[in-house]
């Protein structure tokens, strides 16, 4: 028998459906006003996240910041598997130096900037300082590669940038582990270290591959659109064995990704018969394209609602924002000058997201007068790179679309 206390426990989830249904209402007008207007869909949500924010208690967005990390790691996933997924696997993506290279100076030049700028500029320590660059390396993978897939660019270049955007989080994530420990008074040498860095792409490298192959296999008995389920369960599966062994989980999921969008000639080489039929393929990237199109949305509405909003760390992000675009616009004129398009293309993608947000919710865990103001920067910064980033990213998509 169903009791009053009952009904009312099933009222207090309406206001919750009514807010989740809006949410996915507002984000699909959002991309028909971008597809129209060229008004970043990015702005819409996170300005509705903004306001939803408003409306709710401070334990409530208290819980809600807690959840970043869950919340990232997922669209991560997702995202990752998809950009993977659509990468044509040959010899240019193996040795791209440019990919490799940006990936590596992305998480190395802020860390070093923005320690110095922090420190003459404000007098912070330079270990925090450190920190603050160190997260602030990474190009949203959860942003960038939505933005690429828009896109009509040359593969190669196509490669290149995701190939930038995958690196630049895992050295992120490598030197914050190295800085936090340091911050937090524990030693680390240098050997030590560098058996850490090995173990941690190599164990990444591994699993990835042996998740891809073991997935081929199965994906010879199972098709049609719950297989995009199935294999996105597997990616959530192999991103969660790969983080408990303290590996590089984005990389494995690429790795994973990568296998099976280009499943032709690895299943002809393990003898798998894995033709699918047109009708399944087109049922498999309605369920991708749903899936993609509600991580996204929550996304952006989410950092909207946990975001500190606040003028003074508003100014804090204001100055780093500056030092991000000057270190960015210089990587792009270095590495693809010789390409003004995609240059500005590269330039534009500097939007931060899914790891800035993972790695300042560690730190905001902890506790702590700096790792408190680090967490504020940060998401001050996110809302600032993805406000400028989104509106040069509809400028490069017009020039490109003009060639």
């Amino acid at each position: 028998m169903i009791s009053i206390d009952m009904l009312q426990a099933d009222l207090s989830s309406v206001p919750i459906l009514i807010a989740v249904a809006a949410i996915i209402i507002i984000g699909y007008i959002a991309r028909a006003i971008f597809r129209r207007t060229k008004i970043p869909e990015a702005l819409i949500l996170i300005a509705l996240g903004v306001v939803l924010g408003q409306f709710l208690t401070g334990s409530i967005i208290g819980t809600l910041r807690s959840l970043a990390a869950i919340f990232g790691d997922i669209a991560l996933v997702v995202i990752m598997y998809s950009g993977g997924r659509a990468m044509v696997l040959n010899r240019s993506i193996v040795t791209d130096r440019r990919g490799m290279g940006l990936g590596f100076l992305d998480a190395l030049v802020p860390m070093v900037a923005i320690s110095l700028l922090m420190w003459l500029a404000f007098g912070w320590p330079l270990v925090y300082g450190a920190l603050l660059g160190a997260i602030l390396g990474e190009t949203s993978t959860v942003i960038v590669v939505p933005l690429l897939k828009k896109i009509e660019i040359d593969p190669e270049m196509y490669g290149t940038l995701l190939l930038e955007t995958t690196l630049n989080s895992v050295f992120a994530i490598m030197f914050f582990t190295l800085l936090l420990s340091y911050a937090n008074g524990q030693g680390l040498t240098a050997g030590a270290f560098t058996a850490y860095a090995l173990d941690y792409i190599s164990i990444s490298i591994l699993m990835g591959l042996l998740g891809g192959i073991v997935w081929l296999v199965v994906q010879n008995y199972i098709k049609g659109a719950r297989e995009y389920l199935a294999t996105l369960a597997m990616a959530i599966l192999l991103y969660g064995i790969v983080e408990q062994l303290n590996g590089a989980a984005a990389i494995s999921v690429l790795i994973f990704a990568l296998i099976l969008g280009n499943y032709k000639p690895i299943a002809k080489f393990l003898g798998l018969s894995m033709d699918a039929k047109r009708k399944e393929i087109r049922e498999r990237n309605v369920v991708e394209r749903v899936i993609e199109f509600l991580i996204i949305t929550f996304f952006f509405v989410f950092i909207g609602i946990i975001a500190y909003i606040s003028l003074l760390y508003l100014v804090y992000a204001a100055i780093v924002t500056v030092v991000l675009c000057a270190i960015r616009y210089l990587e792009m004129e270095y590495v693809l000058g010789d390409n003004k398009t995609y240059r500005n293309l590269g330039f534009a993608l500097m939007q931060r997201g899914t790891v800035v947000a993972v790695l300042a919710a560690i730190l905001f865990s902890l506790g702590g007068g700096y790792f408190d103001q680090i967490f504020y920067i940060c998401f001050m910064v996110i809302i600032t790179t993805n406000i400028i980033g989104s509106i040069l990213i509809s400028r490069t998509e017009l020039s490109i679309k003009q060639q």
